[in-house]
């Protein structure tokens, strides 16, 4: 099997981008036609309603043209339907109404004349119609009166025949000048029916006739009546007559044309928009897509030339933890070799890390030349200083242990010298068989570290990685609840004036009660509960209740603050507003930051230590002493005091080299006006030592426990 092959990709997609950009023309496209098929049915509609408005128009042109023919019809036959002229009325009406109602539907699409005319023309309906009731009512009377004279004038000389000729020819002069007058319609023929008319009504009639007394006062009101009424009917017709709705309808024809040509103008443009606007975006998608294809020819290379780079570190050009969380998955019978440089930290301090940089390329070399000559393994870089050798023992006979062995030797007898400065290292090997890999391994190597570095290890079973694994669930469950219930306690542990023998302060520490009332120690949780999320909560439950206990205490105290406190941001909110919220508890207080941490975030901790010293508080170091010190951290961050590591103080009363490296830890902090504090003063022949030494302060169960309570 072969691991160390290069790695292919499918055709890398268009970016984001692009893809946007062809989805929005696509949208565009869409919307384009969405409108356009919208407007193609307003404009059917629109057309619709114009046709049907223009052809109402003419239609209400027709029946005003009947409607004035009926009127003349009336005016000139004797007998006459005035239910035609009334119905024609209402039809001209209800019309009228139809195209108002149609072109309440029409767009305009600005300023239009139609309206006003429309109203203009209902008014101009509204009066004739008017004059059209006038003029019928008079011509029934004209007719009536022209029917009844000649008539009552032949009763007269029929029924009457005595009477004079004078007479006689009166009735007949009255009946022509009637018929004449009727039939011209003109009323300067009315002076032709004055003068028969004045002596017929002058003429005495004998009383005792009855008969002939009452048909020639009717004849004479008759006669009255239609001298009386044919000006008016000559009036009333000719206004009936009158053209100005005619006018108005043929104004309104034109100015509905008039706006059907610009409508259609409109529509016209509309139209041209919409195809060029849609012929725009299928272009544009069309050249999208083509771009797209350009782009993916060239990202399908590029994503190659990416993946190798992913697959690779950068600094030793192994492959990285992407490519073994691949190459893993791919073995039968997977062998990994997990190989870390022992205190690579003190490299970086000591050299630099431009040195450090250098020892990881020369290992991953001698690394790289320790796998067997098949083809079927592949060397790493998985993190930092941690290596790996996979291999795949369905493929190779070569054994874990001589293969370990060989890498331990070759790193032993290789020096490396940087800048002529040769820097020796030791690593340590973890070495596993069982899923899941990295996690076996990485146990085997932590056993290793504790038991002997620089040699390796095989994972086996008895080192309980499940168990581990629930173990550290149960811790992180009895922390929860213990946050939950308020059993996260602080006790306090005394720290001495050497000098004085006196109590100056205390230092808190955390401890959690479990369910049955036992008190826990840190070593037993705080180590699980600083690799969870949980671990913030405890250091604000901390800083809380040792704010709250020591409010009204004489002493001094101090808290322990890790660089993954100082460096979440919402714990250092919490711990300022603290300080601000208590300015004469701030004065009293001591942060201890642990040395043994590293401190890659400089500036951050350098801006919290000037926050807080500007406060009032002390800054010291934890733990000085237990691995490599940093004497640049005490200078950069300008510590109050140093509290000297238990592996230093423990035995001091019987090691000598002891001795000598807290002598000068103590003679540079005096020099720099620091403050000493022992930490694990255990006995009486510890405690002498440690004043002979010089040191200021003094802690440990000799000198007092830790305890629920500052006294």
């Amino acid at each position: 099997m072969h691991l160390d092959r290069e790695h292919t990709t499918a055709p890398a997609d268009a970016g984001p981008g692009l893809r946007a950009k062809i989805y929005l023309t696509i949208a565009f496209a869409l919307l384009v036609g969405v409108l356009f098929a919208y407007y193609s049915q307003q404009a059917k509609e629109q057309t619709t309603t114009r046709l049907t408005l223009m052809s109402q128009l003419n239609e209400l042109d027709r029946r005003q043209q009947e409607l004035d023919g009926e009127i003349l019809h009336s005016g000139f036959f004797l007998f006459h339907n005035y239910d035609n002229i009334h119905a024609m009325l209402g039809g001209i009406g209800n019309t009228l109404q139809h195209i108002e109602a149609l072109y309440a539907r029409v767009s305009t699409g600005g300023a239009s004349a139609v309206p006003k005319l429309l109203a203009e023309y209902h008014r101009s309906l509204a009066a004739k119609e008017e004059l059209v009731y006038r003029f019928l009512t008079t011509n029934s009377m004209l007719k009536n009166s022209a029917m009844y004279v000649p008539g009552l004038s032949r009763r007269i000389m029929l029924e009457h025949p005595e009477i004079s000729h004078h007479h006689h020819r009166l009735l007949t002069d009255l009946t022509s000048a009637l018929y004449l007058a009727h039939n011209t319609m003109d009323p300067d023929l009315l002076a032709a029916m004055q003068t028969p008319l004045g002596k017929l009504a002058a003429m005495t009639v004998p009383p005792e006739n009855q008969p002939l007394v009452q048909l020639h006062q009717a004849m004479l009101a008759h006669g009255q009546v239609f001298q009386d009424t044919l000006p008016t009917y000559n009036y009333l017709l000719n206004r009936t007559m009158d053209s100005s709705g005619a006018a108005i309808l043929d104004q309104l024809l034109k100015a509905l044309q008039a706006e059907n040509q610009r409508w259609l103008n409109r529509l016209n443009l509309l139209s041209y928009i919409f195809f060029a606007a849609f012929l725009a975006s299928v272009g544009l998608i069309i050249l999208l897509l083509v771009k797209t294809e350009r782009e993916n020819q060239a990202l399908n290379r590029m994503s190659q030339a990416l993946h190798r780079a992913a697959t690779r570190d950068q600094l030793t050009g192994l492959a990285n933890r992407f490519a073994f969380d691949s190459d893993q998955g791919r073995c039968r019978h997977p062998l990994l070799l997990l190989i870390n440089i022992d205190d690579f930290k003190h490299v970086n301090d000591l050299y630099g890390v431009r040195a450090g940089d250098y020892v990881l390329t020369e290992l991953a070399a001698i690394l790289r030349r320790q796998l067997p000559a098949q083809p079927w393994g592949r060397c790493y870089r998985l993190g930092g200083d941690d290596f790996g050798l996979l291999l795949d023992e369905a493929d190779t006979t070569v054994q874990p242990q001589s293969l370990a062995q060989q890498v331990l030797a070759a790193v032993d007898q290789s020096e490396f010298n940087y800048r002529d400065q040769p820097i020796r290292i030791n690593v340590s090997i973890g070495i596993s068989r069982l899923r899941p890999l990295l996690e076996t391994a990485d146990l085997a190597l932590n056993e290793v570290k504790k038991l002997r570095r620089g040699s390796f290890l095989i994972y086996q079973e008895e080192l309980n990685l499940q168990e581990r694994i629930a173990d550290n669930l149960q811790v992180l469950e009895n922390a929860r609840r213990a946050l939950s219930n308020d059993d996260v306690l602080v006790y306090y542990q005394p720290i001495v004036d050497n000098r004085t023998g006196k109590i100056v302060k205390f230092e808190s520490l955390v401890r959690l009660r479990n369910p049955d009332g036992q008190v826990l120690s840190p070593v037993m949780f705080l180590d699980v509960v600083k690799e969870s999320s949980l671990y913030p909560e405890f250091t604000r439950r901390m800083v809380d209740k040792t704010f709250a206990d020591l409010a009204d205490c004489r002493y001094g105290f101090s808290l322990n603050l890790s660089i993954a406190d100082i460096v979440e941001q919402e714990v250092q909110d919490f711990i300022m507003a603290k300080i601000k919220a208590h300015p004469e508890i701030a004065r009293r207080l001591t942060f201890e930051i642990l040395e043994s941490e590293g401190v890659e975030n400089i500036a951050l901790v350098q801006s919290f230590i000037e926050r807080v010293k500007a406060a009032g508080c002390q800054i010291a170091i934890d733990d000085f002493g237990s691995g490599y010190s940093n004497f640049a951290h005490i200078l950069q961050f300008k510590v109050d005091s140093i509290k000297i590591d238990a592996t230093l103080i423990r035995n001091i009363h019987q090691d000598q080299q002891a001795q000598v490296l807290v002598r000068t830890i103590v003679d540079f902090c005096r020099q720099l006006g620091i403050n000493t504090v022992a930490e694990f003063v255990h006995s009486e022949e510890v405690l002498q030592v440690v004043k002979e030494l010089g040191i200021d302060y003094s802690q440990g169960y000799f000198l007092g426990k830790p305890a629920p309570h500052c006294s």
